[in-house]
């Protein structure tokens, strides 16, 4: 004859908990990728720019709402993560490429090395992001 095997009652709370974390962990990562992602299309953006210099000017807003997007984004990853050095450098470059305001045209030469010099904090927020990853593993 069978005989059933007593069950243990089930901890609900260390469940939940465990089922928390797992969601909080989860959230972690798919927001590290999307940042990453707006930080590597805002590189690649301001990138292609400067090498397009001479075709830039019929999409000129295109390029301000993407590097001012992605700008903001960053701004607002730094100011959270407590990196207000990043997050002061992020919110001037938004109000840089601002494309409802814009505080220069995108023509001429030091334009170019401005573009190009944008993408400077952009690599550094993912040297950040890196390192910051690193010592949390």
């Amino acid at each position: 004859m069978l005989v059933p095997t007593p069950a243990k009652p089930l901890n609900d709370t260390s469940l939940w908990h465990a089922w928390v974390a797992r969601g909080r962990v989860q959230a972690r990562r798919r927001t590290a990728a999307r940042a990453k992602a707006i930080q590597w299309v805002s590189i690649a953006g301001l990138l292609a720019a400067a090498g397009l210099w001479s075709h830039l000017p019929p999409y000129e807003v295109v390029v301000r709402w993407l590097l001012a997007g992605g700008a903001i984004v960053v701004a607002f990853q730094a100011f959270r993560a407590r990196r207000y050095a990043f997050a002061a450098v992020f919110g001037a470059l938004a109000l840089l490429y601002n494309p409802v305001a814009p505080a220069f045209s995108l023509s001429g030469d030091w334009h170019r090395f401005l573009v190009v010099a944008s993408a400077l904090p952009f690599v550094a927020s993912l040297a950040w992001r890196n390192a910051r990853l690193a010592t949390i593993n």
